[in-house]
């Protein structure tokens, strides 16, 4: 019995951080793609050089983010 609800516990623990580290990379690839395009949109040459950094650190979050879709429509399906 105790086993039963320390396993429950654990995995409602394991789901709540999925959750919040999910909503953390989602907020902040928006960032990023906002960031990403007010800075492309400059002249200055630092800005075009900044816009391409971001581009670099948006490439995975993209990979994450469509892992998130996936699990999520698989919890649909």
């Amino acid at each position: 019995m105790l086993t039963t609800i320390t396993t429950t516990t654990t995995t409602m623990v394991t789901l709540t951080q999925a959750a919040f580290f999910s909503a953390i990379g989602v907020v902040t690839l928006i960032a990023l793609l906002i960031t990403k395009e007010l800075l492309s949109a400059s002249v200055n040459e630092r800005a075009i050089f900044l816009s391409r950094i971001t581009a670099t650190a948006i490439n995975p979050l993209i990979f994450v983010f469509v892992a998130i879709v996936v699990v999520k429509v698989m919890e649909v399906i």
